[in-house]
């Protein structure tokens, strides 16, 4: 049996848990990377209802409809685009969640994108005025509530925001992208007081 290589984190040379930025108890922004998740695109062709079905019978729960995402036991579900989702979750074993959803609806297109992404768990009661600083879309709270998703432009990166609770959002950016991009975070947190804490 061939032995699956452990991913090495993209933000290994910049990742550094410490305090930044101004003084702050409690810091107005922690950051995170979310490690060792399964991150999986399930795809639909448009209007295949039966393949829509066909996912959510497997995850054990409706796939969340545009602009939402969802809980399925202890994986999380994310709209992207029209019949699009991606499915995040710790898989016990290498590409287990993909290999459900293969086996459970032959007319989806599923692929494990795992390796491709960095995601960066953001908190705090001023994360949503770090964000704002270069979004396009409006997150205030009365308009961008938990359980929302969107894909926007971040400092010019195509980054998919996930609202876990009011003060809590998963960033899921390119691994390509994925120094800048905390570079850019670190900096645009500065002025509320920061925290890096461990990997989750």
């Amino acid at each position: 049996m061939v032995k699956q290589a452990s991913r090495r984190s993209s933000l290994a040379s910049v990742y550094k848990p410490s305090p930044f930025g101004i003084s702050a108890s409690p810091p107005g922004v922690t950051l995170a990377e979310r490690a060792g998740l399964s991150l999986v695109i399930a795809e639909c062709a448009a209007g295949d209802a039966a393949c829509i079905k066909a996912l959510s019978k497997a995850l054990g729960t409706d796939m969340p409809p545009p602009g939402h995402s969802s809980e399925a036991g202890d994986r999380r579900i994310t709209w992207l685009a029209p019949g699009k989702w991606m499915i995040v979750g710790k898989d016990k074993s290498y590409g287990e969640t993909a290999s459900l959803l293969e086996s459970s609806c032959e007319d989806a297109a599923i692929n494990d994108v795992s390796s491709s992404k960095t995601v960066i768990r953001a908190s705090g009661p001023n994360v949503r005025d770090t964000l704002a600083a270069s979004c396009t879309i409006d997150l205030h709270p009365s308009v961008f509530k938990p359980g929302m998703s969107a894909t926007t432009d971040l400092d010019h990166v195509v980054v998919t925001i996930d609202c876990i609770d009011a003060d809590t959002f998963d960033l899921y950016v390119s691994r390509a992208y994925a120094v800048s991009f905390w570079e850019w975070l670190i900096e645009a947190s500065e002025e509320f007081g920061g925290e890096v804490k461990a990997a989750i």
